[in-house]
């Protein structure tokens, strides 16, 4: 694809990011009314621009997000492929995003067809757990996944399940692979959750990781082996 489509579609994730960026203000600071069920959630725009540059930094190819929403933090990580490739060819289903709530889904799809990045974005919608325990499976026999393990995990779903989210998530994602969790800090009714997510992700010997106090706090875990 030529460089001025793809700078085309980066403008288009742009603007789009922009808008939403708007509305999640307006929600947090209570100007626009919308109930704890349709609100965005959304990770804060700092944190946005942090999974951009961790992205980079492994030259990453391929994404497990858990935790869809709107799509917000699913446009960061895409304007992060498009700026790391030359060609949409060769990103066709590169990030795959699980989401329960089918009103958020439909809102994440008009958002991925007005960015352009529909054939980057498997959506599958459905129970977290049971997708990811049936995952390595389906990546054996995909012709998209088979046999490719992910680059980076984005972990921003309900926080009763972290645990085994980051268990299932760690047996497809490749040695030296992220795994970024959100709202380690905030808020604080989430507080004892993330506190036992961190204390079983440190006792893992074959994971080094830290908390950075960035947007609602990241947990960035490295997967050594």
């Amino acid at each position: 694809m030529p460089d001025s489509e793809i700078s085309t579609i980066q403008t288009r994730i742009l603007n789009i990011l922009t808008n939403l960026d708007l509305q999640s203000e307006l929600e947090r600071s209570g100007k626009l009314k919308i109930s704890h069920e349709d609100s965005m959630l959304a990770i804060t725009n700092d944190t946005g621009k942090f999974l951009n540059f961790l992205l980079s930094i492994i030259n990453c190819n391929r994404v497990l997000e858990i935790g869809t929403s709107v799509g917000y933090s699913t446009l960061w990580m895409a304007l992060t492929l498009l700026q790391n490739h030359e060609s949409l060819a060769n990103l066709k289903k590169s990030i795959l995003t699980i989401e329960n709530n089918p009103s958020k889904i439909k809102r994440a799809r008009k958002n991925f067809e007005e960015a352009g990045v529909t054939d980057m974005v498997e959506i599958v919608e459905g129970n977290a757990l049971d997708i990811l325990t049936q995952l390595p499976e389906k990546m054996k026999h995909d012709k998209f996944w088979g046999n490719k393990l992910f680059d980076f995990v984005f972990l921003d779903a309900d926080k009763e399940n972290l645990v085994r989210y980051f268990d299932l998530s760690m047996a497809v994602m490749r040695k030296g692979g992220l795994i970024v969790t959100d709202n380690i800090l905030l808020p604080e009714n989430y507080r004892p959750a993330m506190l036992k997510y961190i204390d079983h992700v440190r006792k893992n010997k074959y994971v080094r990781s830290v908390t950075v106090p960035i947007g609602y706090g990241e947990e960035v875990s490295l997967k050594l082996n």
